[in-house]
């Protein structure tokens, strides 16, 4: 004998386990979701990068597949609409790729709608576009928003100093794009007789730009806008940023808290060796005299030593010369020594050679 559980679906007749309407009916009666069955999501021909709305957004991604798929799911998900009568709702969407401008997506969605369990399942086909994004037609074009001039007080940058700061830039620029600045790229680099001039995509990053060489390298920095149009009513700017570095370098030596000291760092703090006490001093947000340069330093003989003095000859004269013994001097008597003559005096060099250890 069979036995039924004597309920029926009111809509259709069926024999059903519960009261109201049988599962197919309720589906009927309710869309869990919609969706459309062809979609399409746009990608970039030259970057990992994908178009959300009139947005776009990019990626780390390595592989086309990966960002096909991550376009592909990104667009259904913000074209799929779920009932509001359902109750904590569980979206899954399943990628499948068919050929390389072609997915097809899966999408099933679960949940509660008047305490009954829902799920639903639905394919769409997703179509991939290739544009190129609005980062690589402004990079193409040669776009720019600011300038970075490199430049230094009273004299040229030196190689070493460019490479710096095109360093400084790079690092910058890194954190700036990973920050989710889009026109965080470099357009162009000028060598000029009197310095580089660097092109930036962001007026923004150009201006964390300058301050981190300052920050590092020392010197200044005047920023001059330029107004080139408008937009929406808003004028467009330029930004020159004109970083001058210290006139100073290492290896200069100046006149710092009324002694002469040998320059080891330039920066926001200009720090070295006194070479009268042979110890370490600095001095902060100020440019010191120069005097000379280690590289005017000349070879001598160390003739004798005593507790706190020594005893050096004249590298012009021969004369014996007694100096104040300074911190740094590691040469023994009969060595060769390095001294720089001012008209301070003259005072001991750090190492043997050009105030190289």
């Amino acid at each position: 004998m069979v036995e039924t559980s004597g309920l029926f679906c009111p809509r259709c007749g069926r024999e059903t386990g519960q009261e109201g309407l049988c599962q197919a009916c309720f589906l009927e009666k309710y869309v869990v979701f919609e969706v459309p069955q062809v979609i399409e999501a746009t990608v970039c021909a030259k970057c990992p990068s994908y178009k959300i709305g009139e947005r776009w957004v990019s990626t780390k991604l390595k592989t086309y597949e990966e960002l096909a798929r991550k376009a592909a799911y990104e667009a259904v998900r913000l074209s799929l609409k779920v009932n509001k009568d359902v109750s904590e709702p569980k979206v899954s969407i399943k990628m499948e790729l068919v050929n390389p401008n072609i997915l097809m997506a899966r999408v099933i969605v679960e949940g509660f709608i008047e305490g009954r369990l829902v799920k639903t399942e639905a394919d769409v086909e997703v179509r991939i576009r290739k544009e190129t994004c609005d980062v690589c037609s402004r990079m193409a074009g040669g776009y720019y928003e600011a300038i970075i001039q490199i430049r230094a007080h009273g004299r040229l940058p030196t190689k070493s100093e460019v490479q710096k700061c095109l360093k400084i830039v790079d690092d910058v620029m890194a954190r700036a794009e990973k920050a989710g600045d889009r026109l965080a790229f470099v357009s162009d680099v000028f060598e000029l007789p009197e310095g580089t001039d660097v092109y930036i995509g962001s007026t923004a990053a150009a201006r964390q730009i300058a301050r981190a060489i300052v920050d590092e390298m020392g010197g200044a920095v005047i920023e001059s806008p330029k107004l080139v149009g408008a937009k929406d009513g808003k004028g467009l700017y330029r930004v020159t940023f004109s970083v001058r570095l210290p006139g100073i370098v290492p290896g200069d030596i100046v006149r710092m808290h009324g002694s002469l000291v040998l320059v080891e760092k330039v920066g926001r703090r200009t720090s070295g060796i006194d070479l009268a006490s042979g110890f370490s001093t600095s001095i902060k947000d100020e440019e010191p005299e120069k005097v000379a340069s280690v590289s005017e330093g000349k070879p001598t003989v160390l003739v004798s030593e005593e507790a706190d003095t020594v005893q050096v000859l004249d590298p012009d004269t021969y004369a014996p010369i007694t100096l104040k013994k300074p911190a740094f001097l590691s040469r023994k008597p009969g060595e060769e020594v390095q001294v720089i003559k001012t008209r301070d005096g003259v005072f001991l060099l750090p190492g043997g050679g050009r105030g190289e250890e």
